[in-house]
């Protein structure tokens, strides 16, 4: 099942419409967050990226609490299930997270637009005072298990009250362009090279039990740092993410490297994740990435500008 797709429907049950609502004014749709870095937001690059993921999403999630009027510990669908806004997708672009230094003073301003009645977009900008370090973009499906304990049954989730936003040129090419990206996902050619790994439910999973978004991040720095094709001084550039799917405690996962390309110092990196236990595609992440010295070479690009 495909977190941004929508899930499948029981005809024996009837499904109440949820109340659609307008996004109001009510809550904040824009917000600033003042930081200072410090060791728990940096590590031996620079600006931890995973860290920067953990601080936008906390921020996506408590814009969608207010937003809705309750926090998330109290979220369910129309069946009573226990709901949660997972990630589908996000991105990292303009990226100089290599700049960071302790003490350094850091300001978050962070945006947040429904995207339709289970799905949230929110646009994140870290900057210093002289600098601009990072631009996040997030996009959040309501989703619940569908039977209990068991991460591969998440489903999107029919919400009792739905929020709507007016429409952009921009949702409608987003959407499409993720579905395109999700159709290419099942036709890959084989694996360059693959990495196998088991998360640990201690670091890598949240406190819902699923594996956390920032740690497909963390697993695929690892793979790269394990093959050679990631460096102390490299610097990740941006960084693309389509999540497919969740994984259980004690469940392996395979990550594939599927292709690699060269621009001078610049390169270009997909790589799969793949269910070890089950076979199942669990997401594919595009990162790239400058070689150490090369900073000068910041044309680098997803193309997806």
């Amino acid at each position: 099942m495909h977190l941004l797709e929508t899930g499948e429907r029981h005809p024996e049950a009837v499904q109440p419409t949820p109340h659609r609502r307008t996004a109001a004014t009510r809550f904040d749709r824009e917000k600033s967050l003042q930081l200072v870095a410090g060791m728990p937001e940096l590590n031996a690059c620079g600006l931890s990226e995973t860290w920067l993921q953990r601080t936008c999403g906390s921020q996506h999630w408590l814009a969608l609490a207010q937003a809705l009027g309750q926090p998330s510990d109290r979220w369910v669908d129309t069946r009573g299930r226990r709901v949660y806004a997972a990630f589908g997708w996000l991105r990292l672009r303009e990226a100089q997270l290599d700049q960071s230094r302790e003490g350094q003073s850091l300001r978050l301003n962070s945006r947040l637009r429904w995207l339709g009645r289970s799905h949230a977009w929110s646009h994140h900008r870290l900057a210093s005072a002289d600098i601009a370090m990072a631009e996040l973009d997030m996009l959040s499906v309501f989703v619940s298990r569908h039977q209990a304990g068991d991460n591969h049954s998440v489903r999107r989730a029919d919400m009792a009250e739905a929020m709507v936003d007016d429409p952009t040129p921009d949702t409608a090419g987003l959407l499409g362009r993720l579905r395109q990206w999700r159709q290419a996902s099942t036709t890959r050619h084989p694996a360059v090279r693959s990495w196998r790994t088991t998360p640990c439910p201690r670091s890598d999973f949240n406190g819902a039990g699923l594996l956390y978004f920032p740690s497909f991040t963390a697993l695929a720095d690892r793979a790269m740092w394990h093959w050679g094709l990631l460096e102390v001084h490299s610097t990740v550039l941006s960084r693309e993410c389509l999540f497919l799917g969740n994984v259980g405690l004690g469940e392996s996962i395979d990550v594939l490297l599927l292709e690699t390309q060269a621009s001078g110092p610049c390169s270009r990196f997909l790589l799969q994740f793949v269910s070890a236990d089950v076979g199942r595609r669990l997401a594919e992440v595009e990162v790239f990435v400058n070689a150490p010295h090369s900073r000068s070479e910041r044309w680098c690009s997803n193309g997806s500008e």
